[in-house]
């Protein structure tokens, strides 16, 4: 995958890296270090059944085809920027045919405003949209500033491309897998821009920017919105007769369904054409919601003594609900465009956030994004009402040519979203024993630290450890994204068991694979370890948890060089090897525990789904003085709970603390 260094980042001559164009190119890493470490991550997850015998298929791996994989790997290397790029998108992304909302698309929630008018939101949303247009004309002049290493090869540049791909972008459904939208890379060959605006689940085009006027003003921006604002609500109301269809309801769909059906609304005139083309090239979606009763989803843990409230009497877990799926078809669901890159979504009662789609960049660059705009609304003087800027057209309200079919389709796409929402149990955790300041205290990491402790979480309750993901970043290297950290190591798998000795899981199992791992936990009921020896124990999870965190930002991880040779060996031998088909293969890559680190300025948050349905999924903020978890997981699996895992993740921290302090 070949793209324009403006994609990547821009440098002066002076630059001491020669950056963009010396910027490595990511490894292949050595065949045997990829197998031994393999290796070393299924022993803690697996039986010794099933390791003995992967441990075999490995070693005829490494003796037969492995090494001519590999070889074609480094020359794959030296002809592509990023040699892993389109395996690993189309593997993530491009390839899973799950919809969007609550399995991918991570939902983000800013700190809440006060709005006493609707000239409030309006003013609030216009100030928005001014400074994403200030942003677009940053990226088109190559000014964005180029993030570096604060640590291992510091000062080193970073990649910036996913920071590129985040205005004007948009994923497209297809079949057999999706493709994405990306803004010109030339840039600058239009000088015309819009948004799209989402109001009572209709959408209205508002040009920010044309060759014949420049750039909308923040005024002038204020009074489009103002007359979306008043024009909606005119207009039939789902329900009633007339009323428009809810055709954002169409990209909640499993990606396979919507292709067929983003075909069938494209084969309905140009019209339609047209409706696409300007909300897959619009900078971003502004989704103006209603915002969601107190009892939504009132089987969570709602309104427990860690969960803040807010405007409307809202608390944390409820706002979240709102920025990962809207609510529900009748509510904002159907206010959505799931593709499109950035949806920011404002709610009436003065909730806000963000729900992005997350194939063209990680987490970072959106929270950025939005955290700069923030800080710097906030550093601008109130505004009073004023008068109407009208020498502009009002903005254009999409309208839309459906058939029966198409009608039907709606219908199916709201009941199958509804279920999809009810059955999501999210909640949003504060832990407040401690955060930062005690962690460095321990000279430990706090990323490590946050890490054992969700596995010690899960030790608790199931009495053993699961295929655990966490991001780590490659952006160090060309086009680089992210590589897995395996959190579920041998060595916190002997901690958990030493710190846990007194106690037994306390959820019931259910599938074979939870029986057999049980069967092989050597468990003690009596106390053997001493406090010295378990922290020791802890001293090595952490320096375990360390290594493989270093190998995956410096590009050696284990997950990216197997991926690799499963997808040479379909190209080569036309057939998938029998290391990938392998049932430890397909248990390392169930990932029962999903995590990420989304590190934020002020007082927000990110949290997602889980990846599968038996999973739990786990986003946390690291504060000073506080952690704060966005955990997730299906009512409709049996054995799982956010709530009771939120509980465990408490006790464990509480017992982390007690061993650690003073130490």
């Amino acid at each position: 995958m070949n793209l324009p260094k403006k994609w990547l980042s821009q440098s002066g001559a002076t630059d001491d890296f020669g950056f963009p164009e010396n910027l490595p190119k990511l490894p292949v890493p050595d065949m045997e270090e990829t197998l031994t470490e393999y290796l070393r991550i299924l022993e803690p997850i697996t039986t010794k059944q099933q390791y003995e015998r992967t441990k075999a298929i490995t070693k005829n791996f490494a003796a037969g085809i492995g090494p001519q994989l590999h070889q074609f790997l480094e020359e794959k290397r030296e002809a592509e920027d990023n040699w892993a790029y389109t395996y690993w998108l189309n593997d993530m992304y491009m390839d899973n045919p799950l919809p969007l909302p609550i399995n991918s698309n991570p939902g983000m929630v800013l700190p809440p405003r006060k709005f006493t008018t609707v000239y409030d939101l309006s003013r609030f949303a216009a100030r928005i949209v001014d400074a994403i247009v200030e942003h677009k004309e940053m990226l088109d002049s190559g000014k964005l500033p180029i993030e570096r290493c604060a640590s291992r090869e510091k000062g080193q540049p970073m990649c910036m491309a996913q920071f590129y791909r985040l205005l004007g972008s948009c994923r497209q459904p297809g079949i057999p897998r999706d493709t994405q939208h990306l803004p010109n890379s030339q840039f600058n060959t239009s000088d015309d821009e819009h948004i799209i605006v989402m109001y009572r689940n209709q959408m209205y085009c508002l040009p920010v920017k044309a060759a014949d006027r420049g750039r909308l003003s923040e005024d002038e921006i204020n009074s489009q919105l103002l007359y979306i604002l008043n024009d909606a609500p005119l207009l039939p109301q789902q329900g009633e007769p007339g009323a428009p269809p809810m055709i954002g309801i169409l990209t909640t769909q499993s990606r396979p369904v919507w292709a067929k059906d983003r075909n069938t609304l494209l084969s309905m005139g140009e019209n339609n054409q047209l409706n696409v083309e300007l909300i897959e090239k619009a900078l971003i979606l502004l989704c103006i919601d209603e915002s969601l009763p107190l009892t939504f989803n009132c089987r969570g843990f709602h309104g427990s003594p860690s969960s803040q409230h807010y405007a409307g009497g809202r608390d944390e877990t409820n706002m979240a609900h709102q920025m990962i799926h809207g609510g529900g078809s009748n509510v904002n669901t159907a206010n959505r465009w799931f593709d499109k890159t950035l949806e920011i979504v404002i709610c009436t009662d003065g909730t806000w956030g963000l729900c992005y789609e997350h194939s063209p960049s990680e987490g970072l660059a959106p929270v950025q994004l939005l955290e700069n705009i923030l800080k710097k609304i906030d550093a601008m003087p109130p505004v009073e009402e004023g008068s109407p800027q009208d020498h502009l057209p009002p903005p254009e309200r999409l309208e839309w040519k459906v058939n029966a079919e198409l009608k039907q389709r709606i219908a199916a796409a709201s009941v199958a979203i509804d279920k999809s929402i009810e059955d999501l149990d999210f909640y949003v955790y504060r832990y407040k024993g401690y955060g930062k300041n005690f962690i460095k205290s321990c000279q430990t990491s706090p990323d490590v630290f946050v890490q054992l402790a969700l596995q010690l979480a899960y030790f608790k309750l199931y009495g053993f450890l699961v295929s655990t993901y966490e991001s780590a970043s490659t952006r160090r290297y060309l086009l680089g994204r992210v590589d897995c950290i395996r959190s579920a190591s041998s060595e916190a798998l002997e901690w958990a068991k030493a710190i846990n000795q007194d106690e037994a899981p306390n959820v019931p199992l259910e599938s074979d694979h939870e029986d057999d791992m049980m069967r092989e936990t050597k468990r003690v009921h009596f106390t053997i370890y001493t406090k010295d020896h378990v922290r020791e124990l802890f001293r090595c999870a952490a320096a375990r948890q360390t290594e493989i965190m270093i190998k995956n930002i410096m590009g050696r991880g284990v997950d990216i060089p197997l991926l690799g040779y499963r997808e040479a060996s379909k190209e080569l031998e036309g057939r998938v090897h029998e290391m990938f088909t392998d049932e430890s293969y397909k248990i390392a890559n169930c990932f029962l525990l999903s995590t990420s680190q989304v590190a934020c300025s002020t007082n927000s948050f990110m949290g997602y789904g889980p990846v599968t349905p038996r999973g739990y999924g786990c986003s946390y903020n690291i504060h000073q003085n506080e952690i704060i978890f966005c955990i997730s997981s299906f009512y409709s699996a049996d054995n799982t709970s956010s709530s009771r895992f939120a509980k465990s993740l408490q006790e464990s921290l509480d017992m982390m603390k007690d061993l650690l302090a003073n130490n």
